[in-house]
């Protein structure tokens, strides 16, 4: 089946042409037509006729020169879907090159896309709004390029969301291509959990002790049923778009990194809950877009779990365990520039020897 587009509608930001009822970035990084310094380009698949049906579910993928991952996640979206109309958004963060700019318009052509190109790379929450804001369905998928989608699995995320009232967001079971489980969830970082992230060297050393089973909710991956809880990776997020607006959307002050914790965070403490689906699988390259600058990614990320922190500075103790995750981080930073090798876990190399939760390689 083909992916049925609808037409843009307005959540925050006002789509082209209308008028603003939320102040936007100033001049240089706004999106409006023909405005700032930024471009929607609407599809061949548009012009053709593409807006027959009332959208059931909005897909918005975030684009930052990923083009060439992103026709493979678009393919895979259409059996995703399975019977469901639905619209989809491309959000370019201001891609370098002539080159990505011709991909991209070839996959609006392809698959009936709506591409929003940015005048200026805003990072990931802020062209993440932008995109809801061109989207009229009452759930919306906020996803990243690089991943490919197995049969059904956007249909039972929609499916669940739709018979839990109080569900703000639900996100998928993720893998890596060799078919093993990857982390999907987490609890909010607290001090016990400090030193059990997935980049902690004292995972690889002790993977089976509580705080890193707890902190990842490891145990899950193994669920048939729908698990709540705190907080979910950010590749695949599918909201209701009542609770994305009653939160106001991503804080776009989080560049990239942590905006996915501040975002379901803020959902439950407005009384919304959050839950990952395993039953919903989807394979994620992780971290083959951001590897080519991986020191500024690794500085984007402490940097977003300082102002996680000090957003909630009062919170007892949340100074100080900023201090310790901006020091930790970066001390693991530097002993990999000194050439002494990467600290995060072979988490494909544990689900292996596991032996189980496997899917079939992409």
């Amino acid at each position: 089946m083909g992916l049925a587009v609808a037409g843009a509608g307005s959540l925050f930001y006002p789509a082209c042409g209308t008028a603003r009822r939320r102040p936007v970035p100033g001049a240089g990084d706004a999106f409006l037509y023909h405005t700032g310094g930024c471009r929607l380009v609407r599809s061949a698949g548009e012009a053709q006729g593409w807006l027959m049906e009332e959208p059931e579910l909005a897909l918005v993928f975030v684009n930052y020169d990923s083009a060439r991952w992103l026709r493979t996640a678009l393919a895979t979206a259409k059996q995703a879907t399975g019977n469901l109309n639905v619209e989809l958004v491309v959000v370019d963060n201001f891609s370098p090159g002539e080159k990505e700019r011709e991909w991209l318009r070839e996959v609006g052509a392809e698959f009936g896309a709506r591409i929003l190109l940015l005048g200026k790379n805003l990072g990931y929450g802020a062209a993440a709004n932008r995109g809801v804001a061109h989207t009229r369905a009452e759930l919306v998928a906020v996803c990243n390029p690089d991943v490919r989608f197995t049969a059904r699995s956007l249909s039972r995320l929609t499916e669940f969301i739709r018979s839990q009232p109080d569900a703000g967001v639900v996100s998928p079971q993720l893998y890596y291509p060799d078919g093993t489980p990857q982390p999907s969830c987490r609890r909010l970082p607290r001090l016990r959990y400090l030193f059990w992230g997935r980049r902690s060297p004292f995972v690889r050393m002790f993977p089976r002790q509580a705080p890193a089973r707890e902190f990842l909710y490891l145990d899950v991956w193994q669920s048939t049923q729908p698990v709540e809880v705190e907080a979910v990776i950010g590749t695949v997020m599918v909201f209701r778009r009542s609770a994305f607006a009653a939160v106001a959307g991503f804080d776009e002050g989080y560049f990239m990194f942590a905006e996915d914790l501040d975002i379901c965070d803020r959902l439950r403490r407005q009384g919304w809950r959050v839950f990952l689906e395993p039953r919903a699988r989807v394979i994620h390259y992780y971290g083959a877009v951001r590897r080519r600058w991986r020191r500024w990614t690794e500085y984007q990320r402490v940097r977003g779990l300082h102002r996680f922190f000090i957003q909630r500075s009062r919170v007892p103790g949340s100074l100080l365990l900023s201090a310790l995750f901006a020091g930790y981080y970066f001390g693991l930073e530097a002993l990999a520039v000194a050439g002494l090798g990467e600290f995060e876990y072979s988490w494909q190399k544990a689900g292996r020897a596991k032996g189980g939760g496997r899917i079939a390689p992409a």
